[in-house]
This record gives C-alpha cells, structure tokens and sequence, in this order.
C-alpha cells in the first residue's frame, strides 16, 4: 500500500509502539526467581512478554509498511515532532529492555530454558526497529542525525537485553 502519511498519522503510529513498550514493562517487572521457571512451561510472565514483544514486532512491520510512498518532511516542525516521538519511543522502550535486562540475571542457570525464546524475539524485535528506525531517518533529513542517535542508542541497549538472555553469550 502506498501512500503519503501526515505528521500526525506518523508520529501517532510511533505512539502506538511507545504504548505497547510501557505496557509490556508490567509483566517484564513480574518476573521473579520464583515465576522464572514457569516459563518452561509456557507460564508465567515470559511467555505474556514475549507475547507482548511479538505484537509490537507485528504492530512496527504494518507501521513500517504504512509509511511506503511517505516522501521526506519538508517542514522542519514536522521532522521535530516525528523526531520527538521516535526519541520517547526509544526512551520507554529502553526502560523495558533495562528491566529484562535485570531480570535475566535472576537465575543463570535457568538461562539456558528460558532464555532462548525471549532472545529470539528480541532479536526479531532489533531487526524490525531498525528498520523502522532508518525509515523515519529517511523522513526527516534535518533531525536525521538525532533520530540516528536515538536508534544507536536503542541497539545498544537491545543487543545488552539480547546477550543477557542468551546467558551472556553474543551471537
């Protein structure tokens, strides 16, 4: 589908993925070394975040398809308000990944169990935010290298979430 989509519509597609980003930060914050374990078996918080993750990746690929045909801002209020929403995007979103972050640290051992999914989804996850990320960049020539920043930024942050339920190992 091709189309020019406004500012508006642009920077309310990158609020929907800021909402779903803080609303995976409750069951992120749930896991414990209690629950941990339960998602071995397909229960507990784990599988609700990496079910939560998984529809953020789906909700960015339709956002990533929508702005195909959206040619660069030609107003500079218009790349800081798409810049604006896309830094609040990383910022909440690199909450999340704090708190996983932490997390994975809970129980080592269980890594190896419970681990790979998540890491799995979260590399699908930088895959497609990157995408999107060099999408937005592409539509705001002038805020490009803040937009830029912010998407460095959030990799680094997502690679750490990646190599810490991977159980440290980088792949």
């Amino acid at each position: 589908m091709s189309s020019k989509l406004s500012t508006s519509d642009i920077c309310a597609a990158i609020d929907v993925l800021t909402a779903k980003s803080q609303s995976c930060q409750g069951p992120a914050n749930q896991i414990n070394i209690i629950n941990i374990a339960l998602a071995v078996t397909g229960q507990g918080p784990v599988p609700a975040v990496i079910a939560r993750l998984t529809d953020i990746i789906i909700t960015c690929t339709a956002t990533i398809d929508s702005l195909t045909g959206t040619p660069p801002m030609g107003v500079k209020s218009d790349e800081d308000a798409i810049v604006k929403s896309f830094t609040t995007f990383v910022q909440v979103h690199q909450q999340l990944q704090s708190i996983l972050i932490g997390k994975a640290g809970l129980v080592p051992n269980l890594l190896p169990f419970v681990g790979p999914p998540l890491a799995s989804v979260l590399r699908q996850l930088e895959s497609v935010i990157d995408t999107l990320a060099y999408e937005l960049i592409d539509l705001v020539p002038d805020d490009g290298s803040i937009a830029t920043q912010q998407k460095d930024s959030l990799d680094v942050t997502l690679g750490q979430s990646i190599d810490a339920w991977n159980g440290g190992i980088t792949v």
